[in-house]
């Protein structure tokens, strides 16, 4: 039978990011065996970080060079699904226009967020109004949450999938084998990811601040870019301050490779507090590295991580909760390690292998449906 043709349309790094991170799990996955599959890159790989999301004319140049390769890769190609990734704001607002002209070719589009429900519809009504006429152009829509499952009420009758985030977990489980833990004193902390307030990063270096060593020491390694909008030298000063006797910052550029599972190899624990989140890839990652994770109770993260079990569960925006939970962790290798063994072990139904098949699944019921063919309306 002939494969279905689909066209990924999202981004690789750089700019290091949740979406890079899938694209290119998803394309060095056993997906290509199930169709055919093309990837088109919408998001300029020149555009620093820290310009991203601004209206400059060398913004809208690199948009207009985005849309253009969207719109010949759809022509070239003429793939039967249009699977679109994005992310909020000028993201998506971009992105729409990839999902109407798919649509005006008689495409079928798979759109997917990845983002938070809250935030994308955070606005005011004529841009929930925007965002609900994009789904709706939309074919299929994949879900990566169940907090993404109030779309249904939004929108119903609109064919939602709810498909959690994965990952090629293998190299991880390498990290895994070899963690070797010479001074259960020395409590080395990670997080991984942009920079910047709505990640939590301000309350994180509050909380390490707050933390009194005594016998032990805490290091807590910063790893990514920092988000465009932020002051770099006041973050820069807050890291500074964080540190202190028995206490060491590092702030370290994105990382991949070798070198971004080197970083997981030596943390004690994984953190993550930020105030929105879809499913988050760096809280999988950890997970596959077989580290417990103290994070926010936000978006998709309630879950991969179950309060007590495999990690510890906070309130955003709340950084004395968020330094008790370090400190109580921190302390207690025993708890440190069940729960990061219970990562790794609960880590492998997030192996991206499993989720190609489940994708080329959608794939094929959405191509049913449009040859009228009976399909489910919902997947779950």
């Amino acid at each position: 039978m002939k494969k279905p043709r689909v066209l990924l349309a999202g981004h690789l790094a750089p700019p290091m990011g949740g979406i890079a991170t899938f694209c290119q799990a998803l394309l060095d996955s056993t997906l290509t065996d199930l169709v055919d599959l093309r990837f088109v890159q919408t998001s300029s790989r020149r555009r620093a970080l820290a310009s991203s999301g601004k209206a400059t004319s060398l913004n809208i140049v690199e948009a207009l060079r985005d849309w253009g390769r969207f719109f010949r890769a759809c022509l070239v190609h003429r793939p039967d699904i249009a699977h679109i990734c994005s992310a909020v704001g000028v993201s998506f607002l971009k992105n729409s226009l990839c999902v109407l002209f798919a649509r005006v070719m008689a495409r079928r589009v798979v759109l997917h967020p990845h983002c938070s429900f809250d935030r994308l519809y955070a606005g005011p009504p004529f841009w929930k109004w925007y965002c609900d006429r994009v789904f709706r152009l939309s074919s299929d829509v994949v879900v990566l949450s169940k907090e993404w499952l109030a779309l249904r009420d939004r929108l119903p009758g609109m064919k939602i999938h709810y498909l959690p985030n994965a990952i090629d977990i293998r190299p991880y489980q390498r990290v895994v084998s070899r963690r070797t833990r010479a001074d259960s004193r020395q409590v080395r902390l990670l997080y991984m990811g942009h920079l910047g307030e709505v990640k939590g990063t301000g309350d994180l270096l509050e909380a390490f601040k707050a933390l009194a060593p005594g016998e032990y020491s805490f290091d807590l390694e910063l790893v990514g870019d920092i988000l465009p909008g932020e002051d770099e030298a006041r973050f820069a000063a807050a890291a500074g301050e964080a540190a202190g006797p028995g206490k060491t910052v590092r702030l370290v550029p994105p990382v991949s490779g070798e070198d971004k599972l080197a970083c997981f190899e030596r943390a004690d624990i994984f953190v993550f507090p930020s105030h929105y989140e879809g499913m988050p890839m760096a809280v999988l990652e950890a997970m596959a590295a077989g580290l417990p994770v103290v994070a926010t109770a936000v978006g998709g993260i309630p879950e991969l991580v179950e309060d007590g079990v495999n990690g510890v569960l906070v309130p955003p925006r709340a950084p004395k909760d968020l330094s008790l939970a370090l400190d109580k962790l921190g302390r207690d290798l025993r708890l440190r390690s069940r729960m990061g063994g219970q990562n790794a072990l609960e880590s492998q139904v997030h192996h991206i292998d499993l989720y190609a098949e489940k994708l080329a699944a959608i794939y094929a019921l959405s191509l049913q449906d449009v040859r009228g063919c009976p399909s489910a309306r919902h997947s779950t």
